[in-house]
C-alpha cells in the first residue's frame, strides 16, 4: 500500500473538479492532487454551451480566451414550435454588463482539454484511473481517503467533484433529493443527445444560435457545433422521449435519431417531403447517449469531519461538493456545467484563507467558508428552479393549440425587447454568479 500525503485532493477531472484545481493553484496552493475514475477521456459530451458569468469566472483563471478561439460566439437561443418561433434570448443586450456578450458554444471534452492543458503547464497532473472506496478522519484531525488501487491519499480538504453519482457525496452520508419533492413529467424524464452531421448544407441549419422546438409535449434541440475544416458541420441535436414510448436504445443509431427528428423536431429539418420541399437526412451519427434527467441538491455542501480549531490548527477534515455532486437539474438552457464551474473558481480564494488560518484567525474565516457553501447553494435553488420554469413555459407552449390563449400571449409576450433582454439575463447567469 502506497501513501502520499497532500493540502486538497480533488475527486473528478470533469470541467468543475479541473477549473478547482487551476483556482486553487492560482491562490497559492502548490500541494493539490486530483484523481479520475474513468482511465482517459473519450469523445462524448453532454455539456456544449458556456455562458456570460462562466466566461468570467474562466477570464479570472486565464482560461476564457483559449475556450473562445475553439468555439462559437453563439448569438442567441430560440424557442419555437414546428413552425415559427415563439421568444428568444438575444445575448448581445448583454453588451452594457460583461465583456462576453454571448453564449460560446463549445463541446465539453473540448472544454476538459483546454482546462486540463492549463494545469499540465502548472505542472498539475490528473491521476487516472483511481476509484474511491473509503475515507475516515485520522488522528490529527485530516482525512484518509483509500482507493481501489490500495493507494492512500491523506488531505486536508477533500473536494467532490465527481458527478452526479458521487462516491464522496455518498461515503460522506449526505442526502440528495429534489428541493420541491416534485417528480419529473414522465413525457420529460428520459433524454437522449446526439453529435450528427446531415446530407447537406441547408438555409435552415442554425450556424450560431441555439434553436428549441416545442410541440405536443416533446421537444427537440438543434445546437451547431466548432468543426475542423477538413470535416463536414456538426450539430447537437437532443430530445426527450416520452416513458409511453419505452425506454431508448442505450446509444440510439441513426435511424432511432431520425424518426424523432422526423416527429417532434422543426419541419424544415425533416426528412419527409410531404412536410418540408427541401428534405434533409442525418448522414452520420458520430456519438449518442440516452440519460435520465431529474433535479437534485445535496442536504449539505460541506462535511466536517471534526473539530475546525483542534490540533493546533491542523484539524481541518473538511469534506466539500461542488458541481453535479452537489447540484443537478434538467440540461434547459444549458446551465448544469456553468453553476459547476462558477462553484469551482469561487472556493479557491475562500479555501486559500481558510487554509492559511491560525488558531486566532481561523473563526473568522470558517466563517467565509460557511458563507461560500449557503451561497453556492443559495444559487443552486435559483438555477434549479429557473430549469423547472424553462421546462414548464416549454411544456406549455407545445402543448397549446393555435386557438389556444397561452399560443397568443407567448407569442406576443416572446416578441417584446424587455422580455428578449430579460430571458438573456437569467441564462447568462450574470444575476446568479
Amino acid at each position: 500500500m502506497s501513501t502520499q500525503r497532500t493540502t486538497i485532493l480533488i475527486v473528478g477531472a470533469g470541467p468543475t473538479g479541473l477549473a478547482a484545481a487551476i483556482s486553487l493553484v492560482k491562490q497559492g496552493f502548490r500541494h493539490i492532487l486530483i484523481v479520475e475514475e474513468t482511465a482517459s477521456k473519450g469523445a462524448a459530451s453532454r455539456a456544449m454551451t458556456i455562458h456570460a458569468a462562466t466566461l468570467e469566472a474562466l477570464d479570472s483563471i486565464n482560461c476564457a480566451e483559449a475556450l473562445i478561439e475553439l468555439g462559437i460566439k453563439g448569438s442567441g437561443m430560440q424557442l419555437s414550435d414546428r413552425t415559427a418561433p415563439f421568444m428568444d434570448a438575444e445575448f448581445a443586450s448583454l453588451a452594457p454588463y460583461t465583456k462576453f456578450p454571448f453564449v460560446l458554444l463549445i463541446s465539453q471534452s473540448t472544454t476538459e482539454m483546454v482546462l486540463e492543458a492549463q494545469l499540465h503547464e502548472m505542472d498539475v497532473e490528473v491521476l487516472r484511473p483511481e476509484k474511491v472506496v473509503g475515507f475516515q478522519r485520522n488522528d490529527d484531525g485530516e482525512i484518509d481517503v483509500s482507493f481501489e488501487s490500495g493507494k492512500v491519499i491523506t488531505a486536508q480538504y477533500v473536494l467532490g467533484a465527481d458527478g452526479a453519482k458521487s462516491v464522496i457525496r455518498q461515503l460522506a452520508g449526505v442526502g440528495f433529493a429534489d428541493p420541491d419533492g416534485a417528480p419529473v413529467d414522465d413525457r420529460l424524464a428520459q433524454m437522449i443527445l446526439a453529435d450528427v452531421s446531415f446530407s447537406s448544407s441547408n438555409s435552415n441549419l442554425p450556424t450560431d444560435k441555439v434553436c428549441g422546438t416545442a410541440s405536443g409535449g416533446k421537444f427537440f434541440l438543434t445546437i451547431p457545433l466548432p468543426k475542423s475544416p477538413e470535416s463536414d458541420p456538426i450539430y447537437r441535436i437532443g430530445f426527450n422521449v416520452p416513458s409511453s414510448a419505452g425506454p431508448p436504445p442505450s446509444n440510439p443509431p441513426t435511424s432511432y435519431l431520425q424518426q424523432y427528428l422526423d416527429e417532434q423536431g422543426p419541419f424544415n429539418l425533416s426528412s419527409d417531403a410531404s412536410v418540408n420541399p427541401n428534405p434533409i437526412h442525418i448522414s452520420k451519427t458520430i456519438w449518442s447517449t440516452r440519460f435520465r434527467t431529474h433535479a437534485a441538491i445535496a442536504d449539505q455542501f460541506l462535511v466536517r469531519m471534526g473539530s475546525p480549531v483542534e490540533a493546533g490548527g491542523r484539524g481541518r477534515g473538511l469534506v466539500l461538493l461542488v458541481g453535479d455532486a452537489a447540484h443537478i437539474h434538467s440540461p434547459a438552457g444549458g446551465l448544469g456545467m456553468n453553476l459547476g464551474i462558477r462553484d469551482a473558481i469561487s472556493l479557491g480564494p475562500v479555501l486559500a484563507a481558510h487554509a492559511a488560518s491560525n488558531n486566532e484567525s481561523l473563526p473568522k474565516n470558517d466563517k467565509l467558508l460557511e458563507e461560500y457553501v449557503t451561497t453556492r447553494r443559495d444559487r443552486a435553488l435559483s438555477t434549479i428552479r429557473l430549469t423547472k420554469r424553462i421546462m414548464s413555459i416549454a411544456n406549455v407552449l407545445g402543448t397549446a393549440k393555435l386557438l389556444d390563449i397561452n399560443y397568443w400571449f407567448f407569442r406576443l409576450v416572446g416578441r417584446i425587447p424587455f422580455v428578449k433582454r430579460q430571458i438573456a439575463w437569467n441564462l447568462s447567469g450574470l444575476g446568479n454568479r
